[in-house]
C-alpha cells in the first residue's frame, strides 16, 4: 500500500515532477548547444564548471537566509527568476544571437537560484510530512527526478533541439512558471519560528559547528563530496564521449542519459525497502563500491548497448545514496537549523561539481575521454575502504539515538 504524505506534499510532489521534466530537456540540450559551438573539452566542460559554481560562492549564504525567510515563498520566486531567465535564453536562440560568454552568464545566474530553491526545498520537506514518513517522501521525490530529469526529459530535449535549437528551452521556461505556481498552491506559511538577532554571518557559523560536531553526518557529506567531484569530471565531458566514442547523434545521447532514469526510478521505489533490510550504513557501501566497479567499466567501452545497461545500474545504485544522506539529515537536524545545515552540507557535498568540471576537462584534453572514468573509479574504491568504519549499520543508529 502506497503512504498517504498528505495534500500539501502531493502539491510539491506535482511541482517537482513538471519541473524535473524540464530540468531533463534542458540537461540534454545544454550540452548539445554547447558542444554544436565547440570541441574543446575545456570549453564544454566550462558550461558545466559556471554552472555548478554558485554552490561553492552562495551555499553558505543561501542556507543562511533560507532560515530567515518563508521557504515556499523562496522557492516561488526562484523558480519565476528561471522562468525568465532560460525564456529569455529561448528568445536570444530563436533571434540567433547566442554567444559561448552568453551560455555561461545564463548557466550562472541559473546556479545561483538553484541554490536558494534547492536548500528551501530540503528545509521545507520535513514540515510537509512526518519524520517516519521522510524516506518513503524522499523516495517519491527521487522517483520524480529520474522520471523527469533523466528518463523522459532528455529525448525530449534531444528531439525538440534537433527540431528547433530554441524550443527545449522554451520548455524548459514554461515548466519552471508551472512548478512555481503549484508551490504557490501549498496552503501556509513556512518560515522557522526562531528569533535571532544574530549577523548572517553568525548564522552562517552556527550552520557550520553544528555540522561539523556531527561525526556521520559529517562524513556522509564529505563522501558526498568526493563523489560529486569525480562524477561530474565525466558527467562534463559525456556529451564528447558519447559522440566521440560511443558514436551517437543527439537524438541518441538524449536517449542514451535517460536510460540513467530507468534504473534511478527503480531504485527510487525499491530503495527505501533495501535500506530497511539491509540498514542504512550497508547501502552507502554497496553504492559506493558498485559505483567504483560500474565507473571503470565504463571506462573501457566502446558499445553503446552496454554503455546503457551500465547507466541502469549506476541510476539503480544513486538513488539509494540519497534517500539515506538527505533522509538522515533532515531527522537530525534541527528546524530552525535546517536551512544552514543544508547549505553547509550543499557546499561541502556539491561545492566540488565546478572543481569536478575543471577536472574533467583538464583529463580528458591531456590524456583523453576515458581518463576521468578511470581516475574516478580509483578515487571511490579508496574513499569507501577510508570510511568502512563510519558507514556502519550500527554507527548511523548510534547517531540517532544521540539526537
Amino acid at each position: 500500500m502506497a503512504t498517504k504524505l498528505g495534500s500539501r506534499f502531493d502539491k510539491l510532489t506535482i511541482a517537482s515532477g513538471i519541473s524535473n521534466i524540464g530540468d531533463g530537456i534542458m540537461g540534454a540540450a545544454f550540452p548539445l548547444l554547447v558542444a554544436a559551438i565547440t570541441r574543446d573539452p575545456l570549453l564544454v566542460a566550462g558550461a558545466t564548471l559556471v554552472g555548478r559554481l554558485p554552490w561553492l560562492l552562495f551555499a553558505l549564504i543561501s542556507g543562511a537566509l533560507v532560515d530567515r525567510m518563508d521557504r515556499k515563498r523562496v522557492m516561488v520566486v526562484t523558480d519565476t527568476l528561471r522562468a525568465v531567465g532560460v525564456g529569455l535564453l529561448a528568445l536570444g536562440l530563436w533571434a540567433g544571437d547566442v554567444s559561448l560568454v552568453v551560455i555561461y552568464a545564463v548557466a550562472f545566474g541559473l546556479g545561483i537560484a538553484e541554490t536558494f530553491f534547492d536548500t528551501s526545498a530540503e528545509a521545507f520537506t520535513p514540515r510537509l510530512v512526518s519524520e517516519d514518513q521522510l524516506p518513503a517522501a524522499n523516495g517519491r521525490l527521487q522517483a520524480l527526478e529520474f522520471v523527469g530529469g533523466a528518463l523522459a526529459g532528455p529525448p525530449v530535449g534531444a528531439l525538440l533541439f534537433a527540431v528547433t535549437v530554441s524550443l527545449p528551452f522554451v520548455f524548459d521556461s514554461a515548466s519552471f512558471a508551472i512548478a512555481a505556481l503549484f508551490v504557490a498552491l501549498i496552503p501556509g506559511a513556512y518560515r522557522s519560528e526562531r528569533v535571532t538577532e544574530a549577523s548572517v554571518g553568525e548564522d552562517i557559523k552556527e550552520g557550520l559547528r553544528w555540522l561539523w560536531d556531527q561525526r556521520v553526518i559529517r562524513t556522509l557529506v564529505m563522501m558526498a563530496g568526493v563523489i560529486n567531484l569525480f562524477s561530474f569530471a565525466v558527467f562534463a565531458i559525456f556529451v564528447l564521449f558519447a559522440q566521440d566514442i560511443l558514436g551517437v547523434d543527439d537524438v541518441g545521447y538524449g536517449l542514451l542519459i535517460s536510460v540513467i532514469g530507468v534504473g534511478g526510478l527503480v531504485g527510487a521505489l525499491v530503495s527505501p525497502r533495501i535500506v530497511k533490510r539491509i540498514g542504512p550504513g550497508n547501502t552507502l557501501r554497496v553504492v559506493v563500491g558498485g559505483s567504483a566497479v560500474l565507473t571503470w567499466v565504463f571506462g573501457g567501452l566502446s558499445d553503446v548497448w552496454v554503455a546503457a545497461a551500465v547507466l541502469v545500474l549506476y541510476g539503480f545504485l544513486i538513488t539509494g545514496w540519497n534517500v539515506v544522506s538527505v533522509s538522515l539529515r533532515q531527522a537530525l537536524t534541527p528546524d530552525e537549523l535546517r536551512g544552514r545545515v543544508s547549505g553547509s552540507a550543499r557546499l561541502l557535498a556539491w561545492g566540488t561539481q565546478p572543481l569536478g568540471a575543471l577536472l574533467g576537462g583538464i583529463l580528458g584534453t591531456a590524456f583523453g575521454l576515458r581518463a576521468p572514468f578511470y581516475v574516478g573509479a580509483v578515487a571511490y574504491a579508496l574513499m569507501l575502504a577510508v570510511t568502512w568504519t563510519v558507514t556502519s549499520n550500527e554507527t548511523i543508529e548510534a547517531a540517532k539515538t544521540v539526537s
